[in-house]
């Protein structure tokens, strides 16, 4: 499912990016640049109930190709934890669940910048996110006691493919630009490798400097 999903999305993101940029190629510059931030994830589906955002760090890096027409594609390494706190009944014992999922995230944006060269200028971006699990963990917490129990989560896929959408703005101070935005990811596959399915949700704002 998952590859099914990327090929699609990555077709139809190479052949945007021809017929929107190829008439600009001999202007397009590089510019590398380095982000942070803040992330809020949680998970959602059908049978998702009493889910909650966790927030975390969220730090990489990458490449952007930049067209005088405004159009650029950006691609990427960045690191990121997704989950969610999630609360349920054992036994008549109330419980609350976190979980935590660390990814490797590589994105493949495409993206439309207006007025390019103004000192400020805002860019609407869209495009596939491939992330790749490093670690998995989940843990329990029995409301009203001390009990506490971590535990890896072997269930969780080892790939999350998701659509991600934002806005952001570049910000010239003297000799350096710097970045700021809002990007959302949809999660398109199933998190876990267990029914019923379960969908990765995050929301990440950040700042960077580009070079």
């Amino acid at each position: 499912m998952i590859n099914e999903y990327s090929k699609g999305l990555f077709s139809a993101l190479t052949v945007l990016t021809l017929a929107m940029v190829a008439p600009n190629c001999a202007e397009a510059q590089f510019r590398a640049l380095m982000q942070a931030g803040v992330s809020g994830s949680s998970f959602r589906g059908d049978t998702v109930k009493n889910a909650s955002y966790i927030k975390r760090l969220v730090g990489g890096g990458g490449l952007r190709y930049e067209y005088p027409s405004g159009f650029e594609f950006e691609t990427g390494v960045y690191y990121l934890v997704k989950g969610g706190a999630l609360k349920f009944d054992f036994e008549d014992i109330p419980i609350e669940g976190l979980s935590e999922i660390t990814y490797i995230e590589v994105p493949f944006l495409l993206g439309y910048r207006i007025n390019p060269y103004k000192r400020i200028s805002p860019r609407l971006f869209a495009g596939p996110a491939m992330a790749f699990k490093t670690e998995a963990q989940i843990t329990y917490n029995a409301v009203g006691s001390s009990f506490e129990q971590t535990e890896q989560d072997l269930t969780v896929e080892g790939q999350d493919l998701g659509l991600i959408v934002g806005l952001d703005f570049n910000a010239r101070v003297g000799s350096e630009t710097l970045t700021f935005g809002l990007r959302s990811t949809y999660g398109l596959s199933n998190a876990r490798s267990e029914k019923p399915e379960i969908y990765n949700t995050s929301y990440v704002l950040m700042a960077g400097i580009i070079f």
